[in-house]
Order: structure tokens, then sequence, then C-alpha cells
């Protein structure tokens, strides 16, 4: 009696263990079907950002993709070929349609030049304090432009133009919040229109450099305009992060960094002095904190600093930059090259894809554990039947 009993219970701890030893890797290898399952969730893809998430000069027909007929407010297209959102939602499998109104997006690009954290609060009808329409959009290409973002992107609660609402007018495409609110990866790059574009245009665009005796004066309110612009920065950008943690706690948020584009420009071609890493500290300052606030949300912090530039695979002189009398290539200037792009693109992808991963493995080992504890219960559970058992068997014999 008691050592068919022991057979018995063996049997059953065997059946045990082993159907625990199939379970897990069975759900492990449905984890790993498709690794990027997770980022097709809800609308997928939302790229935030200005120009250097929208592919400035990313591809050889940039300009045509960057708008349909490239009018402003035209937002038919919305791939931008070689940009680093495009890059990222090919890579992971992530559907970049041409037309925005096409339901089945799996990217959403929110971004083009001089996008600001104040500007997408706008959208989003959060009132900060500041209107970027007063400042960056004054000038009437922007300002129709901000007008066309109400309209196609703006949530009810957004600011107005002239006091006529635009928000919903075309009834094409969601609102920022619903976007915000749906995505699955959420990529931010903001930053240098708040804080390094403002401080370019309403200081070192004002100065005149062949007064010299008015540099100092110039620098003197370059550093003014810097720390006003970047005190507000600090202040908007983390309730934008707080809006996003509070509707969208689970998506992966990837927050871009800034660069110098001009670090290693020199004076000129003759004195190879690099005088463009003297504002280094500019960018130092948005990168340290964009990082610290990536640390305190939980969010993936990805640093671009050392991507490429035109100045940076050329050698280019401050002089030479000057020089350029072709506007979209002296803009370009400020932006990665091609290859800058896709070196952005890959370290979000690997940021992204080492981020999957741990959550990957700490599935699997929350599950293992689960089936320890349980198959630990059972053991428990027979040796007590089997004491139960044991102790029938020697009444009867």
């Amino acid at each position: 009696m008691k050592r068919t009993t022991k057979k018995i219970f063996a049997l059953i701890l065997s059946v045990l263990m082993l159907s625990s030893l199939l379970v897990v890797p069975a759900f492990a290898e449905d984890a790993e079907a498709d690794p990027y399952a997770a980022l097709k969730e809800g609308i997928g893809y939302l790229a935030i950002g200005d120009s250097f998430t929208r592919g400035y000069g990313a591809g050889d027909n940039w300009q045509d993709q960057i708008y349909e007929n490239e009018y402003p407010g035209n937002y038919n297209c919305r791939n931008v070929d070689g940009s680093y959102p495009n890059r990222v939602a090919d890579a992971f499998g992530l559907y970049a349609p041409n037309d925005i109104r096409d339901t089945d997006a799996k990217l959403w690009p929110l971004a083009h030049d001089a996008v600001s954290t104040a500007y997408v609060l706008d959208l989003l009808g959060i009132d900060d304090g500041f209107r970027d329409e007063e400042h960056v959009y004054s000038s009437g290409s922007m300002l129709r432009r901000y007008a066309a973002d109400l309209q196609y992107f703006g949530d009810p609660a957004s600011y107005t133009i002239d006091g006529t609402a635009t928000y919903g007018q075309t009834g094409e495409i969601m609102s920022v919040r619903d976007m915000i609110k749906n995505a699955s990866l959420i990529t931010i790059g903001l930053g240098q229109t708040d804080v390094i574009y403002k401080t370019q245009i309403f200081g070192l665009n004002t100065m005149d450099l062949s007064d010299t005796s008015a540099i100092p004066a110039g620098v003197a309110n370059i550093l003014k305009l810097f720390n006003q612009y970047f005190d507000y920065w600090k202040g908007a950008y983390p309730i934008l992060l707080d809006y996003i943690k509070q509707v969208n706690p689970t998506a992966k948020v990837v927050l871009v960094g800034t660069l110098n584009p001009i670090k290693d420009a020199t004076i000129t071609d003759d004195v190879a002095i690099p005088i463009g890493n003297l504002i280094n500290f500019m960018m130092d300052s948005v990168n340290s904190y964009t990082q610290m606030c990536a640390a305190k949300y939980g969010y993936i912090y990805v640093d671009i600093n050392d991507v490429e530039t035109p100045a940076s695979a050329t050698t280019m002189s401050i002089g030479h930059i000057l020089s350029i009398e072709d506007d979209i290539e002296y803009a370009l200037i400020a932006h990665p090259t091609q290859k800058g792009y896709k070196q952005i693109a890959d370290k979000i992808i690997k940021a992204v894809q080492t981020e999957l991963k741990t959550d990957s493995m700490k599935g699997v080992k929350e599950l293992k554990d689960f089936y320890g504890r349980l198959l630990e219960w059972f053991r428990k559970l027979c040796a007590m039947i089997k004491a139960v058992f044991n102790s029938m068997g020697d009444r009867i014999l």
C-alpha cells in the first residue's frame, strides 16, 4: 500500500513539474514571435519634434515630402524618407503612409521646423502662460502653419487665431491628445527651438557683426536670452511629460537630445581654431536637463551629440558658413546629414530594443517565479495528502 501510494504521488509530482517546464518556454516563444507587437498597439508610433524629427535634409526628396507641393498646412504627406521616425518605423514593422488621412497608419509625426514645447502645449490646450504664435510664429507663413496645426491636430481647448476657433475643421485626423493617449511608442525631440533657436533669432540674428564695439553688448544679450528661454523651458517641458505620464503611463517614451551642429567649425579655412565649440554649453545644458527628466519619469534618453552634421563631415569654417547665400543650404548646416539621421535612428532603435528585451525577460522571470511558487504549493499539498494516506494505510494494516 505504501509503495503504491509513493508511486502515485511521484507520478503526480512529475506531471506537475513537466507541465511547468513546458508552459514557460511556450510562453517565452510566444513573446518572441513578434518582439515589436507591443509597439503596434493603438496608433503605434507618435514622433513629436521640430525639423530634426521631421527630417529636414534627411533624403534626396525631403523638400517635396515635407508638405505636398511645399505648402505649409497641406498634410497629405507625412512620411519623409530618411528621417529618423521613418527609419524607426521601418525597423519595428510599423506602417508609415504618405497620406495623413490613412487610418491604418502606425507612424504619426507631429513635427516640422521650429516646433517647440510651447507649441505642443498650445495644441493640447494646456495654458503654460506662453503663446508661441506671439513669438516665433508671428511671421506670415509660420502663423498659417500654426493655425493649420490647430485645425488638424488641436484639442477643443486649444488656442484660437484672431478669436476664431480652428479645432476640428478638417475632420480628417485625431487630436494630439488622442495621439498621445493611444501611442505605444513616443519619441520627443524638443528643446532646440525653445532654447537654442529662439536665442539665435532674437539674439544672434539681431547683432551687427560689422560693428565690433557693439559685440560685447550683443553677447551679453545672447546670454540673457539663453537663460530666459532655458528657465521657461525647464518649467514647460515637465508639463508635457506630466501629461503624457498621466494619460499614457505604459507607453515607451524616448527623449531625444540635441546637438551643436557647428562644434567642429573653425574660424576660417586658414585659421583652424574650433570656435564652434564655444556654444557647447547651451546644448550641454539642454541635454543635461533632458537626461535628468528621462531618469525622473522612467523614460529612455538618447544622446545625439556625436551624430554627423555638414560641419563635422567637412571641417567647415564659420567664415564659409557665413558666406553661404542659398537659404536652404545655410539652414541645412544646422541639421544632421543623411548619415546623421541614420545614426539617430540606430540609437533609438537600439535603446528601445534593449528596453523591450528587458521587459520580456522580466515577464518570463515573473512567470517562472509564479510557476515555481505554484509547484512548491503542490508539493506541500501532495506531502500533506501523502501523510494522510500513509496514516490511513497504517490503520488498515
